[in-house]
């Protein structure tokens, strides 16, 4: 991201519910809806997946996708899982009212992401395609308190041992590209 660089010592992260994450590691989900405000400026490097425990609603879960939400609805003891990398491939402004054409494309209903978004009438919300990559060695890291709270954006330490570059596509390329042709479909 333009305003979250990655160093030597730190690699970004961005922060997003454990049951979403899940989704994402297993090709259910191709797209985060975001609000804009969340993630100011542009996100142009590849960055760490890391699922929050916190705030998770089962009610906000298409029936068909609940599964996620029981399966993530608490951390686990010994550390938070980091098993994941993405990296934005496009990015869409849409209203409030095109969740509904994406509907198939992330594990929320669409009323469930206008409540946890709670766009203006007119306001826009951010539509990112990712590329994610499960990486080949996970690691549960301790959950520091520079770690918590309600951001989207953190910087892991360099003893996560976070390897952007060691991933796998979670998609092949032929899938990735239908998910893609089916976004650009759904918002037109």
């Amino acid at each position: 991201m333009s305003d979250a660089t990655t160093t030597a010592e730190t690699v970004s992260a961005l922060k997003e519910r454990a049951g979403v994450v899940n989704a994402l590691l297993d090709g259910a989900q191709t797209v985060l809806v975001r609000h804009p405000t969340l993630d100011p400026g542009t996100i142009d490097e590849r960055f760490a997946l890391y699922p929050a425990y916190s705030h998770q609603d089962p009610a906000r879960y298409q029936s068909r996708y609940e599964q996620y939400y029981h399966r993530s609805s608490a951390k686990p003891d010994d550390g938070v899982p980091i098993r994941a990398v993405a990296d934005v491939r496009e990015e869409y402004a849409v209203s409030s009212a095109a969740l509904d054409a994406l509907a198939r494309h992330y594990v929320y209903t669409p009323d469930g992401l206008r409540d946890k978004y709670d766009p203006d009438e007119d306001g826009e919300l951010r539509v990112l395609l990712l590329r994610v990559r499960e990486l080949e060695s996970p690691h549960l890291i301790e959950e520091r308190g520079s770690y918590r709270g309600c951001r989207a954006w953190i910087d892991l330490e360099a003893d996560a041992d976070v390897d952007p570059e060691a991933a796998t596509p979670v998609l092949d390329d032929a899938t990735f590209a239908e998910r893609r042709a089916a976004v650009r479909d759904a918002l037109e």
